[in-house]
């Protein structure tokens, strides 16, 4: 069975655990936040399963690079992966191949910026 693209992924439409805008507001509400993140996995059957995550602050990164620093990633993208997820599909909670997809997004959540110092 071939895998979607990612093209194919972001087409999809109604996703498993999908949350309607009401829904996605209602939650952005709940966790005081302007954005909830949507990540698409797609399953061994092809179906495809939303799951939505908060960005993770820098605690929570810094937690990770200490489990990275135990040569202990998996644990500490498992934890990420519990705190920051809000919502959607349960069988992201069950099938690895999903949540190793959602592992590696949810890494991508957490940008750097540039900064420059100046002295005046």
């Amino acid at each position: 069975m071939e895998s979607k693209t990612a093209e194919q992924i972001e087409a999809i439409v109604d996703p498993i655990g999908y949350l309607n805008d009401a829904e996605l507001t209602a939650l952005k509400a709940k966790n005081g936040t302007k954005y909830i993140h949507e990540v698409i996995t797609v399953d061994d059957d092809n179906e495809a399963h939303a799951t939505y995550f908060l960005k993770p602050n820098l605690d929570q990164l810094q937690m990770l690079a200490d489990y990275a620093k135990k040569s202990e990633e998996m644990a500490g993208l498992k934890i990420l992966f519990n705190t920051c997820r809000v919502g959607g599909s349960d069988a992201v909670l069950t099938d690895d191949e999903m949540k190793a997809s959602a592992y590696k997004a949810l890494a991508q959540l957490f940008k750097r910026r540039e900064a420059v110092v100046k002295k005046r």
